[in-house]
């Protein structure tokens, strides 16, 4: 009799272990990981919307819920410019921005703003996955590139009704990146550098008179309400990355890292590329049946003037640029190729 009460002890208490062991395998089988992630547009703009909610929502998928990531939108966690330190440092695990808001850091990436280089965001983003694969983009120590592209190809915007480049001549004109910047100057304007999240209350309040800004902030950043005349010359275009913290990365369970790896750089600047584009054509035909807007086809001066200024900048660049030249033909070939492809 005791024997049996002693057996019978016994495999209760084995029961009880081998259910404990399942319900922490159970548990820890269920554990989500949540990265925070710096956006520093708003939750409603269509970059949040129609590119990284569902761009992170395939790798949430993947992970089969074991990964959560976190919106910290509106520039609650970080500002464009302190978006890369942000990530290297841990404040947040990963993040996205422009790499014309940290002058001199990304120095390759400045091949995106020569201009007349590219005509649209999809050729940009297959110009700057190029650079990656080749191994030519600086400035990224301490992170993992998840993600490269560029915005859509920036023209000159003007607050009030111009007729051409001559009244641009004295203006105070927003331009991010140093060749940005040097385009404004050539056509006689003085280059201002200011985010373009507060770049419609800038042209509202007059603190400056101009921007070079892409189509899709005609709407995105609200410029156009603050804007009345858009000279179509292509300029060049801001390079975007989205970057991981290294060590956060590494550090991720098998399943979630094969989720994040399934989805390459090249497949991330494609999604942005074309989904950028759509929109971007969708806002400049907004533009140019909004009333009080006029859209100008440049005169043959205008245009042969641009011809020869972006002549010279882009062979400025390549002159005064590491590894210019090859970065350079190496951009223009990812960029042929995507142009072929269509």
């Amino acid at each position: 009799m005791t024997l049996g009460i002693r057996m019978s002890r016994r495999i209760a208490i084995a029961t009880i272990a081998a259910l404990t062991c399942v319900n922490v395998t159970d548990a820890s089988a269920q554990t989500q990981i949540t990265l925070k992630f710096a956006n520093f547009v708003g939750p409603n703009s269509f970059l949040t919307t129609g590119i990284f909610r569902p761009w992170f929502k395939q790798i949430e998928d993947e992970a089969g819920g074991a990964v959560k990531i976190d919106f910290l939108s509106g520039g609650s966690a970080a500002k464009p410019n302190e978006v890369i330190d942000a990530v290297r440092t841990s404040v947040v695990d990963i993040g996205w921005s422009g790499t014309s808001y940290n002058p001199g850091r990304f120095n390759a990436a400045g091949v995106t703003e020569l201009p007349q280089v590219i005509r649209a965001p999809a050729e940009g983003s297959a110009g700057m996955a190029a650079l990656h694969e080749k191994g030519l983009l600086d400035g990224f120590d301490g992170v993992k590139i998840l993600g490269v592209s560029t915005t859509d190809i920036m023209r000159l915007h003007h607050a009030q009704d111009v007729k051409g480049l001559a009244d641009f001549k004295g203006a105070k004109v927003r331009a991010a990146g140093a060749v940005l910047s040097t385009m404004v100057q050539r056509i006689g304007a003085a280059p201002m550098n200011i985010p373009i999240t507060s770049l419609a209350e800038s042209l509202a309040k007059k603190v400056v008179d101009g921007t070079a800004a892409d189509w899709f902030s005609m709407e995105g950043f609200r410029l156009i309400e603050v804007t009345k005349t858009h000279i179509d010359l292509p300029m060049g275009a801001t390079g975007i990355y989205l970057v991981m913290n290294q060590a956060k990365y590494d550090q991720l369970p098998p399943k979630v890292k094969a989720a994040f790896d399934k989805y390459s750089v090249r497949d991330f600047a494609m999604f942005w590329g074309n989904r950028l584009e759509k929109e971007s054509n969708r806002v400049r035909q907004v533009v140019a049946s909004s009333a009080g807007h006029k859209l100008i086809e440049p005169s043959a001066e205008d245009s042969a003037k641009w011809q020869e200024i972006s002549k010279q900048v882009i062979d400025n660049w390549v002159r005064n640029t590491k590894n210019g030249a090859a970065v350079l033909e190496a951009f223009q070939g990812g960029v042929k190729a995507a142009s072929a492809a269509k």
